[in-house]
């Protein structure tokens, strides 16, 4: 049969007509590509989906209160291989709103949410490396429909960016840094020379002391910094600082920037 005799014997099902659809009909490879005719036709002519809607307004009950349960049950499919069928290659599992059962589970599921995330930084939203621990936030898993991922890697943006990639960044470098991170007095001092040396550009510690206002905070998003480790009083910053002078025997200390 060619497309339109396939859509033909289709809409006669839908619009009971037809009981079921004739025998035989779905062996084969010409089989599969009646459903990809009817998969397409349904989502969009008869329901007129946009095609990159689908992911947003296309579920399982979609398909199967349509009549396309009994064909997919016969390959073993679940609603999601229905649609790649149809677009192959086009949607990612993880970008419906429902997805496959199982799909996040288990070591294979963990192995997907990586995946997945990799593919929405690098291929998808193309963001720079430097730009991974400003971008990739609670949000971002969000509006990607990546909540499966986040919730099976750590709920942590800092944890599941250091699965992908691990020892690139640090989690004090994130916007939303992971619980505990500022009660953590090496990652303190290492946000704090960062802080110090490398974006404010003060060259000693000696400098520092004299020269950081509570705004600079501010300016440079690190409330967290101070609020948790800090307790958001500066006495208690040039107490930390006055401990990094004495721990160079009140020597000038000089970060090299350069490296």
């Amino acid at each position: 049969m060619n497309r339109e005799q396939v859509i033909e014997v289709y809409q006669d099902v839908l619009e009971k007509r037809r009981k079921r659809f004739p025998n035989y009909f779905f062996v084969g490879k010409e089989g599969k590509k009646y459903m990809r005719y009817m998969t397409c036709y349904l989502l969009e002519q008869h329901l007129s989906i946009p095609i990159d809607k689908i992911p947003f307004q296309v579920g399982a009950n979609t398909l199967w209160s349509h009549r396309l349960r009994p064909p997919a049950m016969l390959y073993g499919w679940n609603y999601y291989e229905v649609i790649d069928n149809a677009y192959p290659g086009k949607f990612k599992p993880w970008q419906f709103q429902q997805t496959p059962d199982k799909y996040w589970e288990g070591e294979e599921g963990k192995r997907r949410a990586i995946e997945a995330v990799r593919y929405v930084i690098e291929e998808k939203m193309k963001i720079p490396m430097e730009e991974i621990p400003f971008r990739v936030n609670f949000n971002f898993f969000r509006q990607h429909g990546l909540g499966g991922a986040f919730t099976l890697l750590g709920y942590s943006p800092f944890q599941i960016v250091e699965a992908i990639y691990p020892s690139v960044f640090r989690p004090w470098q994130f916007a939303h840094v992971p619980m505990n991170c500022w009660k953590n007095e090496e990652y303190i001092g290492e946000a704090m020379d960062d802080f110090l040396f490398k974006q404010l550009h003060f060259s000693s510690y000696q400098e520092a002391f004299f020269q950081l206002k509570r705004s600079h905070f501010t300016d440079f998003q690190l409330t967290g910094l101070f609020q948790m480790a800090f307790d958001s009083r500066m006495n208690n910053v040039r107490k930390w600082i006055n401990e990094q002078l004495n721990n160079t025997d009140d020597e000038l200390f000089y970060m090299n920037l350069n490296k």
